[in-house]
């Protein structure tokens, strides 16, 4: 659909990390998108959300597309329990390995697998 690729209104897309195989929010991530994201998302209230979940490119593609779904599917839980967002807002993409951080796209290091396992979130119009 075309909030897939619709371009964003917030200035930046605000991403958090995850370690290897997770796809759960830990406290660190939870304070990035509270003190980041959060305030914003409820001052355009009509916009939409799109988390797009990324993985490194360890593992079978099928299993990193789903691992990548749940990433962004914790991001959007969160975004539902803690604000009390509505669902509908939320356009949840799953990239997997298809959308590495520019200078990794080969995961040649460590640091960029840690990188590309990450779930970026902005604004879109609705």
């Amino acid at each position: 659909s075309g909030d897939k690729t619709a371009p964003a209104i917030s200035s930046k897309p605000v991403s958090i990390s995850f370690n290897t195989g997770q796809f759960r929010l830990d406290e660190n991530a939870k304070t990035i998108i509270d003190l980041q994201f959060a305030e914003t998302a409820k001052i355009f209230g009509n916009a939409k959300i799109r988390i797009e979940g990324n993985t490194d490119n360890v593992g079978a593609r099928a299993m990193n597309v789903d691992l990548s779904r749940k990433r962004a599917q914790s991001v959007a839980d969160y975004l539902k329990r803690q604000y009390n967002m509505d669902s509908n807002r939320f356009v949840i993409v799953g990239n997997g390995p298809d959308n590495p951080v520019a200078g990794c796209e080969q995961n040649q290091t460590s640091q960029c697998k840690a990188r590309n396992r990450r779930t970026d979130f902005q604004l879109i119009a609705d």
